[in-house]
């Protein structure tokens, strides 16, 4: 009787778990399409009060605001310094890295891409696809983190941590290396022929840029290419989906390749801003999720060049 009634219990949580997550899941799905439709961008504020409500929804409000408000006080950071990051003074890398690009591969993929595939009187699906694909390059990462938050709030923080130490790190190289992206180098310098898809796309279709009160008083800065972190978002969020739950991290990688294609064939970022991006990102999974292992390598590496040292110093 006893084990009757457990069962009974547990079926009960099982089905209202499932009532939650299905709720979930429309409220996100069914918000995130309005604010597309309404060209209203998915920012890291706008977002809070979306996941807030999902919060509510689940009866963790107490434990969303201690465990979010740091992490998005940090991002909106992040952003704020990112328009100042092309104010220090460095030179502008724009000629160095068309070079770059035309060494490695012997042509410009994205001019390339853009000759095959794109025609400014005519605007096709994959224009458009593309283009919201890198509208929606910030919030999945916000989705991925929410979604380990009502997991395992363990691996929400370590991902949410390497998420901050990747955009910190992009920032600083944006400070140092500031670095143009292939529409700028068409418009500003005509060094190659690119368009700026995004911009025909928005004009043709009749989108605005509809952002927050926050990031209307935010400085864009136009060269943040080199690391690329449309590239490196998607590829953390893969990475550590992938130890949280291989199924849905491989699940998630066609995403990421997706990404990489769309902000190549826009103009946004040259291959070597992507490759880029994804070391960046590869790096800052590393030190998050596998610090021990780092620290055991370089303190056995450090015992073994001491060893070598001590006999030929004699």
């Amino acid at each position: 009787m006893f084990l009757k009634i457990r069962r009974v219990r547990l079926q009960d949580w099982i089905t209202r778990q499932w009532l939650i997550n299905i709720l979930l899941v429309g409220y996100l799905v069914t918000i995130i399409g309005f604010m597309i439709i309404r060209n209203m961008s998915i920012t890291p504020d706008r977002f809070f009060i979306i996941v807030l409500f999902a919060a509510v929804i689940m009866g963790r409000t107490r434990t969303f605001l201690r465990d979010w408000i740091p992490f998005i006080a940090l991002l909106l950071a992040y952003e704020m310094l990112r328009g100042f990051a092309d104010t220090a003074g460095f030179r502008v890398n724009v000629a160095n890295i068309v070079a770059l690009e035309r060494g490695i591969f012997g042509f410009i993929p994205t001019v390339e891409l853009q000759k095959h595939f794109f025609n400014p009187a005519h605007i096709r699906w994959w224009d458009i696809m593309a283009t919201i694909v890198d509208f929606l390059h910030f919030p999945l990462p916000l989705l991925v983190a929410f979604y380990l938050w009502t997991k395992d709030r363990v691996h929400y923080w370590r991902f949410v941590i390497a998420l901050l130490i990747l955009s910190f790190a992009g920032f600083i190289t944006y400070l140092v290396f500031p670095s143009a992206p292939p529409w700028y180098a068409s418009q500003r310098a005509h060094l190659i022929d690119v368009h700026k898809i995004v911009d025909y796309v928005v004009a043709q279709v009749g989108w605005r840029w509809n952002f927050s009160q926050i990031y209307h008083q935010l400085n864009p800065n136009e060269v943040a290419a080199m690391p690329s972190l449309h590239a490196a978002f998607p590829w953390l969020s893969f990475l550590s989906l992938r130890t949280f739950n291989k199924k849905i991290g491989w699940f998630f990688l066609p995403y990421a390749f997706l990404v990489w294609i769309s902000v190549v064939y826009l103009g946004e970022h040259y291959v070597v801003d992507v490759i880029a991006g994804i070391a960046y990102a590869t790096v800052a999974y590393l030190v998050v999720y596998h610090w021990d292992e780092i620290k055991r390598f370089t303190e056995r590496l450090l015992a073994r060049i001491t060893q070598q040292r001590i006999p030929s110093s004699r």
